[in-house]
């Protein structure tokens, strides 16, 4: 996987709407808003007009926000490429997408959510480490969450990436690529060009609003498609809102958790701090880490 160049506060970035559109009638003064939070982290930002439109629940037809990522890719006074919100409908552009030309045009491409969609299609299709992060219209800014995403655009990603322990799950060590992003993403990659191949890799996922037997149904889909086998590891973020619909009697998320680690047989930790939630720290997709469970430390390999 190559490293894209470093992006640094005064480089250029273009913030793209790919996915879902802002859902308000004072959509030029929220892009605004979405604008100002990328010039606080220092960065020049150019607003693509794709940012401001809205098709339903769309930033514009499929057509139209592939176009927008093709343009930020091919534009050499582009430094960076930021999506300005996640939602839904980045699948139903990726026939659209040019990567080719983004093979041949590494940047820095920041997102998370739907998101993921892009992230893999990049990492399989062109061959770059991508990363989730914070958007346009991220709220949480704390000084640990601007300083994980600005360490890692500057090529320099933290060694360690937390302070705090994970949680372990299932003993043992790991070493492989980061793959992965939102659940619910990746199983509806299955059956795509664009599905990430996992076999060695250490799956990263989190997930939103989905209740637990939700969450063990799409589990259970990775596993029957193989994309839980020859796994390096398993690294869980959020589960924001992931709540069980059947108190007292059905399962709860952690047990959710553990029994398709256990299936996985690899090592796997808990409680990364990227997802939906506010401390959503910045991770490398694509860059080579390593993991303890057992004394619950995800930790940056050498690059070779």
């Amino acid at each position: 996987m190559i490293y894209p160049k470093s992006l640094h506060p005064g480089d250029k970035v273009r913030m793209i709407g790919i996915s879902g559109c802002l859902h308000t009638e004072c959509i030029q003064a929220e892009a605004e808003a979405c604008r100002k939070r990328l010039e606080a982290l220092g960065f020049e930002v150019e607003m693509d007009p794709t940012c401001v439109q809205q098709l339903g629940y769309l930033s514009g037809d499929d057509y139209e926000r592939a176009e927008a990522m093709n343009r930020a890719f091919m534009d050499e006074s582009v430094d960076g490429v930021w999506c300005m919100k996640g939602g839904w409908g980045v699948n139903r552009m990726l026939p659209y997408v040019d990567f080719e030309t983004i093979r041949q045009h590494p940047k820095a491409f920041i997102g998370y959510s739907d998101i993921t969609s892009m992230h893999l299609a990049i990492q399989k299709q062109a061959g770059f480490v991508t990363f989730h992060g914070p958007m346009g219209t991220s709220s949480c800014w704390s000084d640990a969450v601007k300083n994980s995403l600005l360490h890692a655009l500057a090529g320099k990603p933290d060694a360690i990436f937390q302070e705090q322990k994970l949680e372990c799950v299932c003993s043992g060590s790991a070493e492989g690529e980061i793959v992965g992003g939102n659940l619910s993403l990746l199983v509806a990659s299955l059956g795509t060009p664009y599905a990430p191949d996992t076999r060695g890799k250490i799956l990263f996922i989190e997930e939103i609003g989905e209740k637990v037997y939700c969450i063990d149904r799409y589990l259970c889909h990775l596993f029957l498609a193989g994309k839980l086998s020859g796994l390096a590891g398993i690294i869980f973020g959020g589960f924001t809102n992931c709540s069980n619909e059947f108190p007292g009697v059905g399962f709860e998320l952690h047990e959710i958790l553990s029994f398709w680690a256990e299936k996985a047989a690899c090592p796997c930790a808990k409680g990364l701090l990227c997802g939906h939630i506010d401390d959503n720290h910045t991770l490398p997709l694509g860059m080579r880490y390593r993991l303890d469970a057992d004394l619950g430390i995800l930790s940056l390999s050498e690059r070779k």
